[in-house]
């Protein structure tokens, strides 16, 4: 957990029945988030204590700080006139962005993971079996996640909603507005609460057009311009490199440049040098950060007597297609030469 974090949360009580989770206080903005305040420039109002429904955010997640201050003027915004929508490539850090918010925040988080076969019933909840006090076996209400943070407050995610198909989208504009929703299955209608947030995750606005994100659909004009978007890219070289020191002290410095090299290279080759994707024939295969993290992990794990290649192969070769390996090794070869096939040991030697 990073001190900004800590110092949001040094109020968090034991989770009680008695806990008023909605109390609010004022913070200095900088104790929370020093990425973008400095002191005493902005008071914040925060969850004085922990929901148990926050979750702890990536320790290896470093926000883009010009997006951060983005999506930090439409959380404190005076109303909330449209859900916020974070859409860019996978592993741009979209969902990790939102966690990285709410858990400075000490806001609770609900995540409804939007798929093409979800229904609009599925996506209210249902009616479920359960036993009660006496053993006896009854019928209970399960609002689904999307609902639960729309009666009860907090941060209200749609991972993915570029996947949602016509019958959920029609189903979702009161929800948007931020409206009285009527949930048909259980005959209710419930109202937005106070404290209640909505964002939204795609790899696409909608245009239901992508070459790359097949299972994309396209989403109705009203419900795309309900949302207000902003654009999630890769990290800079910088920002990578320091992540992975960060993680792997151990590793030299000169492999942890091949490593961000590897995946820019990739990137472009997938994406172009601009990022646009304006590519005639673009690698299907995306090398995020997280895959950077998880190839520095597994190299540490799997010793000095093993390559980098091989926990490359663990780690990411799986993503990439058959008919994709000879330029993928191509690229790996362009960067590395020989030196991703040696034994790490060999590599360490020369630092």
């Amino acid at each position: 957990m990073s001190n900004a974090n800590s110092i949001a949360q040094k109020n968090v009580t034991p989770i009680s029945k008695d806990i008023d989770f909605n109390l609010m206080v004022d913070v200095d903005g900088h104790e929370i988030f020093p990425e973008v305040f400095q002191k005493n420039q902005m008071k914040l109002k925060v969850r004085k204590n922990r929901h148990p429904f926050c979750q702890e955010s990536d320790k290896n997640y470093v926000p883009d700080v010009n997006t951060l201050k983005k999506c930090l003027a439409w959380w404190f915004a005076p109303q909330q006139l449209k859900p916020l929508g974070l859409v860019g490539e996978t592993g741009t850090g979209k969902t990790e962005l939102l966690l990285f918010i709410a858990d400075r925040l000490n806001e609770p988080v609900h995540i409804e993971s939007i798929k093409s076969g979800l229904s609009s019933e599925k996506f209210e909840g249902g009616m479920e079996l359960t036993t009660n006090a006496n053993g006896d076996v009854i019928t209970k209400r399960r609002f689904s996640k999307a609902a639960t943070g729309y009666q009860h407050g907090g941060l209200v995610i749609l991972d993915e909603i570029d996947k949602a198909n016509e019958d959920l989208q029609s189903s979702m504009h009161m929800f948007m507005e931020g409206k009285p929703w009527t949930l048909s299955s259980f005959g209710l209608t419930i109202n937005k609460h106070a404290n209640c947030r909505i964002a939204v995750t795609a790899n696409t606005t909608g245009s239901g057009s992508s070459d790359r994100y097949t299972t994309s659909q396209r989403l109705d004009q009203a419900l795309r311009s309900r949302i207000g978007w902003l654009k999630t890219a890769f990290p800079e070289i910088s920002v990578e490199l320091n992540i992975l020191q960060t993680n792997f002290p151990k590793l030299p410095l000169s492999i942890l440049q091949y490593m961000v090299k590897t995946a820019n290279v990739f990137r472009d080759e997938a994406l172009g040098q601009d990022r646009k994707g304006d590519v005639d024939t673009p690698l299907g295969c995306i090398f995020s950060t997280r895959t950077l993290v998880h190839w520095g992990f597994y190299m540490m794990c799997f010793g000095t007597s093993r390559s980098p290649y091989e926990s490359l192969e663990f780690t990411f070769m799986g993503s990439v297609d058959d008919d994709e390996v000879e330029i993928v090794e191509q690229l790996l070869q362009r960067v590395w030469g020989d030196e991703l096939h040696k034994p790490l040991k060999e590599l360490l030697l020369k630092k």
